[in-house]
């Protein structure tokens, strides 16, 4: 059953990609709604490549919900460009390494395969200044986000408006009134954690945990790399974007500081990145870091928070976020607004049985 849009007042807690996502679509409905953020640092969106890659894995296999997916997310990031009067959303090919004779077989299997024969393309040889093994297998159906950009013209938006505010909310500073939510002064009918990997750090939340993963990316400038025509994979993704190449990412399982980039990674990206660079101006310009939310794989989670009525969950997007979350987003808004099911593949239900 559909609710009306005047009675609802929605808080979102967390402001990366799946928050701005689910707020963007609460904003569609004409949904009231609140965003709180922790002051900016860096999260796993903010130093997120923003790839969209339809052949993933050692097997090169489409992903979860992929067709779905891929055309809420060619619909969804070109509205926010208009309405944001911004650009962060590029159509591009990916260019994946295929060093052994293995992976070079099931990249021919793929291309007759009816589920991946629109994505796996034909094979090119590498691009001048770069020392790639095997040959490349052209990815179509790709693309890449500035997310970064993306969330901050969001977050400028709504900050004008007053519908997104910095702080820092406790599972213990939203208390219940026996109707509604309340924190801060504000009283909501919903609350919805975007809070990343650390949602599975909130008591109520703990079957949630998963195993967050810490990944790397290196700013370089690399001025005799003459190739601005897709993405470079090979085992690392290499994307240009305004005069600087982004490169990573690692995969590390604990840490110090999970905003802090780390020796051990970043000395795994330098040696990968000049065995294949055959330029001798390799210019290092800074090295990021931030946590993945991997819960199941890269297949998110969203819906109701299980014995905490009127409270949910929307995280796990791990490296995937950028294809799975305006999909992902639209079916929560849908849910909360209009009543519909949540998918059994999406819902949070499954953890706690």
């Amino acid at each position: 059953m559909m609710i009306p849009s005047t009675s609802m007042n929605v808080l979102i807690i967390g402001q990366g990609i799946a928050g701005t996502c689910l707020a963007w679509e609460l904003q569609r409905r004409g949904v009231n709604f609140m965003v709180v953020d922790k002051p900016l640092g860096e999260t796993a969106s903010r130093v997120a490549a923003g790839l969209v890659n339809p052949m993933t894995g050692r097997a090169f296999r489409p992903g979860w919900r992929q067709a779905e997916c891929l055309s809420a997310a060619a619909g969804f990031y070109p509205e926010t460009e208009r309405e944001l009067h911004g650009s962060w959303w590029q159509k591009t090919p990916i260019f994946r390494e295929l060093e052994t004779e293995d992976q070079l077989e099931i990249w021919k299997e793929r291309q007759m395969d009816e589920a991946s024969s629109a994505y796996a393309g034909p094979l090119f040889p590498w691009p001048e200044g770069w020392n790639g093994k095997g040959s490349a297998a052209y990815t179509r159906g790709a693309a890449v986000l500035h997310v970064e950009g993306f969330v901050n013209a969001a977050r400028a938006l709504w900050v004008s408006e007053g519908r997104l505010k910095e702080g820092v909310v406790t599972p213990e500073s939203v208390v219940s009134d026996g109707d509604a939510w309340l924190w801060d002064g504000g009283r909501y009918t919903h609350v919805v954690w975007c809070t990343g990997w650390e949602a599975g750090l909130h008591p109520a939340m703990a079957p949630l945990k998963g195993r967050p993963s810490k990944g790397t990316i290196l700013d370089l400038a690399l001025p005799e790399l003459e190739w601005k025509s897709g993405i470079l994979h090979f085992g690392h993704w290499l994307v240009h974007r305004d005069g600087i190449w982004r490169f990573g990412a690692t995969y590390a399982w604990s840490w110090d500081d999970p905003g802090v980039p780390e020796a051990p990674a970043i000395q795994e990206l330098m040696l990968s990145i000049v065995r294949r660079y055959k330029g001798s101006d390799l210019g290092y310009l800074r090295a990021r870091a931030a946590v993945r939310p991997i819960i199941r794989r890269s297949q998110p989670v969203a819906g109701p928070i299980p014995g905490l009525a009127g409270q949910y969950v929307f995280s796990g997007l791990g490296s995937k976020g950028v294809t799975t979350a305006p999909w992902t987003a639209a079916a929560l808004a849908a849910f909360l607004h209009e009543g519909t099911e949540i998918p059994s593949d999406l819902s949070p239900s499954s953890f706690w049985k």
